[in-house]
């Protein structure tokens, strides 16, 4: 019974372990010139596609 939740304790420990890691690969560091940039291509992208579909109502209209 002790060596089954002795391997029930180092399971949990790397559970954990594995669920710090997997949160910290999930959270990227941007400087705030890369989040500046990537705010702008987002915005630009934008205007782009607003434009596309207006036009293509226009051609359909």
């Amino acid at each position: 019974m002790q060596q089954n939740e002795t391997e029930r304790h180092f399971e949990m420990n790397n559970l954990d372990q594995r669920m710090r890691d997997a949160y910290e690969e999930g959270q990227p560091v941007i400087s705030k010139a890369q989040a500046e940039n990537t705010g702008r291509k987002n915005f630009l992208l934008a205007c782009a596609l607003v434009s596309l579909i207006a036009i293509l109502l226009a051609i359909l209209t």
